[in-house]
């Protein structure tokens, strides 16, 4: 699901989603007269608002019921009515895009990964005065579960531009595997503690199962072992907002410097060599099309390593594999801007009704009926409440055959506080996954955002080359001594200097800006 610059994000592995966005009533967003507006409490003025959220649950033809039941709750509440888009995974980002270039209304939106890049093209909409007017209460949420502050990751020459999705945020790296195969090697969890302690591991799986694959990468297209979060964790790296990594900074040295020219990338990808050398990977590692959850699914798979936030992550997996899924943490997460701006809600610069956008999207963050109609749609046809926090599917339905839900996309929408989770879960990994935000550690440079519009070009040459020797690195299908060379040369040559050279002024300029 991930597309090649997403191996340096590692971010949850998923790819988000869009369309192009019209408007399904009279409008572009000017206020309007309606029946609604008669018991709205108000002077009769209703205003529209459309929003496009992704989904990667299945998408109903129909979406009428659903906005009927939102606007039920915002009419009343803010004289707000709501055209509702959802679209699956293919063309998200594309058909974002052609909406804010064609004119046609769009209010509301979000674009993982994409946040700098909105700002930097001038397509969003300054919040911080509408924050202050109609936002207040989702700030106050925002910095009661992440710590003062969180703005600022949204935030670009004085103006914030976004507001992050509130939701554990803190995504370490974590030994995914097999519990009743390692079981069977004699091993427990208490034995791995670092990634060092993966091979005896493996080596003992394969005695047991010669026709496992004993690690896997957990996505496709290219392959992903997740070796570059692993590596980020561990030594304290921030990609300043910019997922190429041929731009970052190890530790607080302040100094911008090329990731794959620096010995704790070597290292990495020398790891990963000798795993492929001893049979741990399968010898397609760097284009296979199988990922860890197929291989999982059918017996052939022992491991991997994923990014997860709280400890629960795992129930899904099992439940997505039919196999026993357990989790072991083993490397630390490391908070930098891009760990909170890569979930972002944005408003277009174009809309013609940003109050009433505003209101919204607080609503969306405050309203527990508002947000959860919006993920799991109406209660007794798509859901059933178990208890105050938890709900399940109506009997014999599940989330392919119920009318709506949205449930794949609770980590984009609102404030997890207030969502429900599916029956099974517990609550307090919730709980758990927000009080991290807070406790997890952070860099020195968080709140800084690379403006990319001066290096477009270089940038654009840089990822070609990076997809081009990226996949077979991480998955030790290449020789580090003999690829790093030519890979550092490619990237000089696309303008990796370049991009290192705007970084390093940027940074320079942000630092002592915080210190005035």
């Amino acid at each position: 699901m991930r597309n090649k610059r997403g191996i340096l994000a590692s971010l949850m592995s998923v790819a988000l989603v869009s369309t192009v966005l019209t408007a399904c009533t009279t409008g572009t967003g000017k206020s309007t007269e309606s029946e609604d507006s008669k018991t709205s409490g108000t002077n009769g003025k209703v205003e529209k608002v459309v929003i496009a959220m992704p989904s990667f649950n299945k998408i109903p033809d129909d979406m009428s019921s659903i906005n009927d039941a939102i606007n039920k709750i915002t009419t009343k509440k803010i004289n707000v009515q709501v055209d509702f888009k959802v679209y699956g995974p293919a063309d998200y980002g594309q058909k974002v895009n052609l909406a804010l270039q064609s004119g046609e209304q769009l209010d509301l939106f979000t674009s993982p990964g994409q946040f700098p890049s909105y700002a930097a093209k001038k397509q969003l909409y300054p919040l911080e005065d509408l924050i202050n007017k109609y936002g207040q209460e989702t700030k106050a949420i925002l910095d009661k579960d992440f710590g003062d502050g969180l703005l600022k990751a949204t935030s670009m020459n004085g103006h914030i531009y976004g507001i992050p999705a509130n939701k554990g945020m803190s995504i370490p790296i974590n030994f995914v595997y097999n519990a009743d195969m390692l079981k069977e090697t004699g091993f427990t969890a208490d034995d791995i503690k670092s990634v060092n302690d993966l091979p005896k591991i493996f080596d003992a799986v394969m005695k047991k199962h010669p026709d496992v694959v004993p690690f896997a990468p957990i996505n496709v297209n290219p392959s992903d072992t997740n070796l570059v979060r692993l590596l980020r964790g561990t030594n304290d790296i921030d990609l300043l907002t910019d997922e190429s990594g041929v731009g970052v900074v190890v530790g607080n040295g302040n100094k911008v410097v090329n990731l794959y020219e620096t010995d704790i990338f070597r290292n990495g990808v020398n790891m990963m060599r000798d795993w492929y050398n001893k049979g741990y990977l399968q010898k397609d590692a760097a284009t296979t099309s199988t990922s860890y959850s197929d291989l999982a699914s059918s017996g052939r798979g022992f491991s991997t390593l994923g990014g997860y936030s709280g400890m629960e992550a795992s129930k899904a997996l099992s439940a997505q594999t039919g196999k026993n899924i357990a989790m072991k943490r083993i490397a630390p997460f490391y908070f930098d801007t891009q760990a909170v701006d890569f979930v972002v809600w944005m408003m277009s610069s174009t809309t013609e009704v940003p109050e009433a956008a505003m209101k919204f999207l607080n609503l969306i963050y405050t309203d527990k009926d508002l947000l959860n109609t919006m993920l799991y749609g109406i209660e007794g046809r798509d859901y059933v409440k178990v208890d105050d926090h938890h709900v399940k599917y109506p009997d014999g339905k599940d989330a392919s055959t119920v009318p709506y839900t949205a449930q794949l996309s609770s980590g984009i929408l609102g404030s997890e506080s207030l969502q429900y989770a599916l029956e099974g879960t517990d609550w307090k990994d919730t709980e758990f996954k927000l009080k991290e935000n807070k406790e997890t550690k952070r860099s020195p440079y968080f709140g800084f955002i690379f403006d990319q519009s001066s290096v477009k070009t270089e940038l654009s040459a840089v990822n070609n080359v990076i997809n081009q020797y990226i996949p077979g690195l991480i998955t030790g299908v290449l020789d580090p001594d003999k690829t790093i060379p030519k890979f550092v040369k490619a990237l000089n040559d696309a303008g990796a200097q370049i991009i290192i050279q705007k970084k390093q002024e940027q940074l320079d300029k942000w630092i002592a800006e915080q210190k005035k």
